[in-house]
């Protein structure tokens, strides 16, 4: 499979609108430094695509029919790009978990036809396998465990910590080929509902091969700084993910 970045910060993307931090200037500077809300496709042998949630407009990232849409939770900087998809010519499925969801999307969904998915209710969506994991956030939220020919793929994001049943679900299937996971803070921040990058990075050390640190806020280090870091601590077993970005699984 192939999993494919379109959108990797937090919920202002970066660089936040008239923001003069050094993480936003940089990106200003830098276009690889620019991120959007969180979106994910993962692309499979079949050569389809199922979309991850829909930070952003996808429409000029990823203009393919898709094989379904999950969502990790209905925070707005997670589903905005529904929006404007559901207006697509093609009936499309939406996964989402149950808690706080967005009432226009459910009374108006045009073309989407929404579900309500639990952990542990493993879905075959064409050669994947996916399976969603309870995460650690303000608001009901599901990671996802995706697997295709004996390759695993984690979505952890958003979360601080996993809860213990999760992190027992995914120890028992280690080691992953990738964990893709919540960095919104940099390292010492202690925040209640997301990881900081060594939390991060501990976590994804912990249960697969490959670790990309995501959903990363303005508030962290600067890109070139945060990559810096990063490949000094743990080397290649640890990437900070871009737009754009694309790992091969």
């Amino acid at each position: 499979m192939l999993v494919y970045f379109i959108g990797t910060g937090g919920s202002e993307g970066i660089p936040a609108h008239l923001c003069t931090c050094s993480t936003c200037n940089e990106a200003r500077k830098f276009g690889f430094a620019q991120r959007r809300p969180s979106t994910l496709a993962i692309i499979t042998e079949n050569k389809r695509a199922v979309l991850f949630d829909v930070g952003t407009d996808i429409r000029d990232f990823l203009n393919v029919p898709l094989e379904a849409i999950f969502l990790t939770h209905w925070h707005h900087d997670h589903i905005y790009g529904l929006y404007k998809l559901r207006w697509m010519a093609k009936e499309t499925r939406l996964y989402a978990p149950e808690g706080h969801a967005d009432a226009l999307i459910l009374n108006d969904p045009k073309n989407l036809r929404p579900n309500v998915i639990k952990p542990g209710q493993t879905l075959k969506v064409d050669t994947l396998k996916i399976t969603p994991i309870r995460l650690n956030h303000q608001v009901e939220t599901l990671g996802y465990l995706i697997e295709e020919d004996g390759k695993s793929v984690a979505i952890l994001y958003d979360t601080k910590g996993l809860p213990e049943g999760t992190r027992e679900f995914l120890e028992e299937r280690a080691p992953l080929r990738l964990a893709i996971v919540d960095a919104t803070y940099p390292p010492g921040t202690d925040d209640p509902y997301h990881n900081n990058v060594d939390e991060a990075a501990e976590i994804g050390l912990s249960l697969a091969e490959r670790t990309v640190l995501s959903h990363i806020s303005h508030k962290n280090l600067p890109f070139l700084e945060l990559t810096e870091y990063v490949r000094k601590r743990w080397g290649n077993r640890v990437l900070v993910a871009y737009d754009g970005m694309v790992f091969y699984v």
